[in-house]
């Protein structure tokens, strides 16, 4: 399918009417009143004559109608209505045809408010500078006044005059809402965003704005097709959208690339039906947010890559040091359990600080290597079935120490009646509690208490953790989750970590499809409570 379109050419008929109008009307009044007149028997010789002058006026508005526009030619056309009339004065007789003076500043109405000023200052000197030759003996007696031939043109002048007037105020009115339509339609287009082209029900342009000239650098697209560029492959979509709305009278929407001004730009090009049977079509250019929008996908593509590198790194570094901090550890034990003789006090000592800090350290290498698997999604959680007791009661006898150490109790409540056995990644689930228990001693006075509650509910594993601790604050409760991130109790605590204990209780839980509820009070303590399905779906 392809729409002719072509530019509306400057002084078209439409544009030309108003003065078309009432110069037909004229010729035709003379022309009707000529033919009476020699059906009746007058003599056409001297008829002819004055037909033809008076004729000529409308004959030159036929004729310049088409650059009315220009200012000396509404002159010219001023000024030769004011000489028909001053003619058919000195001809004819003053009264009543100085009446034929009217004409002037009714063609001025035609042209801009102010040129009616104009035509009734040409009209009142004309009809001064008449009829004070005449009151002055300056001009002859009418040659044709009280005449056959006076009384036909007197006749054929003042019914010609009577439907002048009419259709040039029929004209005035036509022209004023021709103006009144085309200004708002030129302000609405205007006030759109990109360019607007609309075409009538016949495919050629009636009109665009300053925006899609701009675009096309003046080179406005003749036909709908122009919108794609002479070498575009494939104009099937453009032609499919085009006829689908031409089908659904509904607008469709299809992005493009266009040699606007020598350079490739690509718009959205609506186009949208119009009841008039045409069409209107909005070019949005998105060269601009396309290029945007490219430099934003490189930055998220160097940003993704520049967190997987990171990840890795961590992964990496992570796994290396484990293999040193292996054998530190296994030596201190060594040195610990006195397995090749005593050892001086000190040393004893240090020993136990070395094993515990190479301890912790793998610890917190750990749960880096751990959080640096979730963030790449390499992390593999391998199911079984197992009970969730026997994860609970050996999670809580690793912590005990610790807890033993702090002065902190920990009471576990468990519904021996009840089997917990669920499906999950036991690993994991060890980690979830030995990373909420750890937190719980960690952040929890001398003589704190921690609660350890796990029951079967509606097909999931609820699993609590509570402490009497130092509680958190509604800011960080907000940021849990966030790896790398303390709350001001972490922050201050002697026992310093990575802050990924949280985030990886989190993370892990997600994996499972689970949900991590929190309630916290600053000064008040703490309860999580993990939710896990106990059977994968």
């Amino acid at each position: 399918m392809t729409v002719k379109i072509h530019q509306a050419d400057r002084g078209s008929v439409i544009d030309r009417w108003p003065v078309l109008m009432p110069s037909f009307v004229w010729l035709f009044a003379l022309a009707a009143g000529f033919i009476a007149s020699v059906l009746r028997g007058a003599d056409v010789e001297s008829l002819l004559p004055l037909f033809l002058a008076g004729a000529l006026p409308g004959i030159i508005g036929v004729v310049l109608s088409r650059f009315t526009d220009r200012e000396w030619i509404q002159i010219i056309l001023m000024l030769s209505w004011a000489g028909l009339a001053v003619m058919a004065c000195v001809t004819l007789g003053f009264m009543p045809l100085a009446l034929l003076l009217i004409t002037v500043p009714a063609i001025a109405s035609l042209f801009q408010r102010e040129k009616v000023l104009e035509g009734i200052v040409i009209a009142a000197l004309m009809a001064i500078i008449t009829w004070v030759a005449a009151g002055q003996d300056f001009l002859p007696e009418p040659p044709f006044a009280n005449t056959a031939v006076g009384d036909w043109a007197s006749l054929s002048a003042m019914s010609g005059l009577l439907a002048f007037i009419l259709s040039t105020l029929f004209a005035t009115a036509l022209r004023r809402s021709q103006v009144s339509l085309e200004t708002g339609r030129t302000y609405w287009r205007d006030g759109v965003e990109g360019g607007l082209f609309e075409y009538d029900a016949t495919g050629q342009l009636s009109g665009t704005n300053e925006q899609g000239l701009a675009q096309f650098a003046g080179n406005v697209p003749s036909d709908l097709m122009d919108f794609l560029p002479e070498d575009h492959a494939d104009q099937a979509p453009f032609v499919a959208v085009v006829d689908l709305a031409r089908r659904t009278f509904n607008a469709q929407v299809l992005r493009v690339s266009h040699a606007a001004s020598g350079e490739t730009a690509n718009y959205d090009l609506r186009i949208t039906p119009l009841t008039t049977k045409g069409w209107l079509v909005h070019a949005c250019d998105r060269t601009d947010a396309e290029a945007q929008l490219e430099v934003l996908r490189q930055n998220g593509a160097t940003a993704a890559q520049d967190s997987t590198d990171k990840t890795l790194f961590f992964a990496g570094v992570s796994h290396e040091l484990r293999t040193p901090l292996n054998a530190i550890i296994g030596f201190s034990d060594m040195m610990r359990s006195r397995l090749f003789g005593p050892l001086p006090g000190k040393y004893a000592e240090y020993a136990d600080l070395i094993h515990e800090s190479g301890q912790h350290m793998l610890d917190l290498i750990g749960d880096v290597l751990d959080m640096s698997k979730i963030e790449a999604g390499r992390y593999e959680l391998n199911y079984d079935t197992f009970d969730a007791a026997d994860v609970i009661r050996s999670s809580v006898k690793m912590i005990r120490p610790a807890a033993d150490a702090a002065e902190v109790v920990i009471d576990v409540n468990l519904d021996l009646d009840q089997a917990l056995l669920i499906q999950a990644d036991r690993r994991a689930v060890r980690q979830i509690l030995l990373n909420l228990l750890s937190n719980a001693v960690k952040f929890s006075h001398k003589g704190g208490h921690i609660d350890v509650d796990a029951q079967a509910i509606d097909g999931d594993l609820e699993l609590s953790v509570s402490d009497t601790g130092v509680g958190m604050s509604a800011e960080e409760l907000s940021r849990i989750g966030d790896p790398y991130l303390q709350g001001e109790a972490g922050q201050t605590s002697d026992e310093r970590g990575t802050g990924l204990g949280l985030a990886l209780v989190q993370s892990l839980t997600e994996l499972h499809e689970g949900k991590v509820n929190v309630r916290s009070e600053k000064g008040e303590g703490t309860r999580f409570k993990i939710i896990l399905p106990l059977q994968v779906d």
